[in-house]
């Protein structure tokens, strides 16, 4: 069985390349293909989990379970409305996730449960549920749903694209001068910058500081692996990122970006603005505000405060939970929730009004705001987590 992790090595990046190829040469007659941009994303999934093996065949019947409810859904919408039905339909959408999520926890099980890329199609399918409810979503196209759930150059870690966006750029056309200066030239760069983070930035600091670090547990070690591990994290999940995003430029369709100079925030709450972006807005735009906007309704909270700061403790909870249901995900979830209610108080207060007109103010924000994230990141990676 041969698989080919998904821009894992240069070869996967050069065979996504070559698949992009017969929509690219469509691009520059002024064309795009949905059917052609699924099939290929099909080929590339397959040779991604491997065609004879088990992750394919959990792949077709997820991706079958999930068809079948979105669009009963989708059609009984349009007929009447049922909270009941709904949060039934919407439960059964998370099932699968978190059934792999417990089976993750167990390794004779964990070998069999799941595939590659299924907690980025959840949230393409939860998204498409949301909206439907809403009435957001009036016409659910069959080519524009597989088109979205199926895009190979995000299929394997994002970045998350929501479904209007995603169809207005999967069905418009540009002329073919247009197309090579604002989707190939810039897709190319993207992929090239990402291929430096990956492979030279992140490589390096893999090999030449994580590795070094001895196992036996030492403050000095713990502090030298927290600042390692999160640069590496930046540098190999930023260039992960940078070439999905340019892939998909050269698919014709412009993915949102995924981070934008996380280490220069001043505080979590405008870290959260510019780590893993596609991610964090989209628990800020399902989870977060949802969470404020039904609970002030019920009177559950009597100020915005409150209901705000809870929201963080809840949404930061559920990210962590997202992860995986081992302890250092929850920790770092209930840690980083903590953390925003503690600068939303911050950036409130008096004191923070009169010290952010400071010279010094932005400097010195920045440094302190960086060691609350790489504490973060230690957290997340688990390592000196032995319980």
């Amino acid at each position: 069985m041969i698989t080919i992790p998904q821009y894992g090595s240069m070869l996967s990046i050069y065979l996504c390349v070559l698949a992009a190829i017969p929509c690219m040469i469509l691009g520059l007659f002024g064309k795009k293909s949905k059917v052609f941009n699924i099939m290929i994303s099909f080929v590339v999934i397959v040779s991604i989990l491997g065609i004879h093996s088990l992750e394919v065949f959990e792949f077709f019947v997820f991706l079958f379970y999930e068809c079948v409810l979105v669009y009963f859904y989708y059609f009984f919408r349009k007929r009447c409305s049922s909270e009941l039905i709904y949060h039934i339909i919407f439960g059964l959408t998370i099932f699968p996730l978190i059934c792999v999520r417990f089976a993750a926890n167990h390794s004779f099980y964990a070998q069999y449960a799941g595939f590659t890329g299924l907690s980025y199609m959840c949230f393409k399918i939860w998204q498409v549920m949301i909206e439907i409810h809403d009435s957001k979503i009036q016409k659910l196209g069959l080519f524009d749903f597989f088109g979205l759930l199926l895009f190979f150059p995000s299929f394997s870690s994002g970045p998350v694209s929501r479904y209007e966006p995603f169809k207005e750029d999967y069905a418009s056309s540009c002329k073919g001068s247009e197309y090579f200066e604002f989707y190939i030239i810039p897709g190319t760069k993207k992929i090239f910058l990402g291929i430096f983070y990956k492979f030279a930035v992140a490589f390096a600091i893999n090999t030449y500081l994580i590795s070094k670090i001895p196992e036996n547990v030492s403050f000095l070690h713990i502090v030298l692996y927290m600042y390692a591990y999160t640069l590496y994290l930046f540098f190999d999940f930023g260039g992960y990122s940078q070439i999905a995003i340019g892939m998909g430029y050269l698919m014709g369709v412009k993915l949102p970006e995924n981070f934008n100079k996380p280490f220069l925030a001043c505080n979590m709450k405008e870290f959260w603005t510019r780590w893993h972006m596609s991610l964090s807005t989209w628990f800020n735009d399902y989870v977060f505000g949802r969470f404020v906007l039904n609970n002030m309704r019920n009177g559950l909270f009597e100020n915005i405060h409150s209901a705000t700061r809870w929201a963080y403790l809840f949404t930061m909870l559920i990210m962590g939970l997202w992860h995986g249901f081992s302890i250092h995900y929850i920790i770092y979830g209930i840690y980083e929730g903590v953390l925003l209610v503690i600068t939303d108080v911050y950036v409130k207060s008096r004191y923070y009004r009169k010290v952010k007109k400071k010279p010094y103010y932005k400097a010195m924000s920045r440094i302190i705001c960086f060691q609350f994230v790489a504490f973060g990141m230690l957290l997340f990676s688990g390592r000196y987590m032995n319980f």
